[in-house]
């Protein structure tokens, strides 16, 4: 009998994904900034536009080289948006400026890593103000560390993990 190996849609999740069904707190903000993708730090805009966030900035989110800051959100992926390629990556959509976008304010959600320092569960994220991607690296202005998210499992740079924001 011929061995059938199934390969397709097999990752555990991707950025953005939820992990479980378990409680959460979610809203919904209207994008102002360059176009975000799934599973990124996000901040509020205080701008003009009702709900308005974008991704995290250093003067909303208050950091400085010795501080750490809260974050508002994670951007969480929605699965009306359109695949770029069939099957999909998992990668290749993203919110564009002015359209809705799914926050999680507290729950357990899918984030990928960058930089080159392996994170530990339980550890607190650093986010990268410039990507809104989560790191492990050296705390700075463009890179403070994230009081309310923490990793619930440990990987390296490129890798997907759970993480859970809490409200602040």
């Amino acid at each position: 009998m011929t061995i059938q190996n199934f390969n397709i849609y097999t990752a555990k999740g991707y950025a953005g994904d939820l992990v479980d069904s378990g409680p959460r707190v979610v809203q919904t903000g209207v994008l102002t900034s360059a176009s975000a993708g799934f599973g990124k730090a996000m901040s509020r805009d205080a701008g003009t536009v009702d709900r308005g966030v974008k991704l995290a900035d250093p003067v909303v989110a208050g950091a400085t080289t010795t501080s750490n800051t809260d974050l508002f959100a994670i951007s969480q992926r929605e699965y009306n948006h359109e695949a770029g390629v069939r099957p999909s990556t998992g990668n290749d959509t993203t919110y564009l400026v002015t359209e809705s976008v799914s926050l999680i304010r507290d729950g357990y959600l899918y984030v990928l890593l960058s930089g080159a320092t392996a994170v530990v569960a339980g550890d607190n994220l650093n986010v990268d103000i410039a990507t809104g991607l989560f790191n492990n690296e050296t705390v700075s202005a463009t890179n403070p560390i994230a009081n309310n998210v923490v990793a619930d499992e440990a990987g390296l740079a490129g890798e997907v993990i759970k993480v859970r924001i809490l409200l602040k």
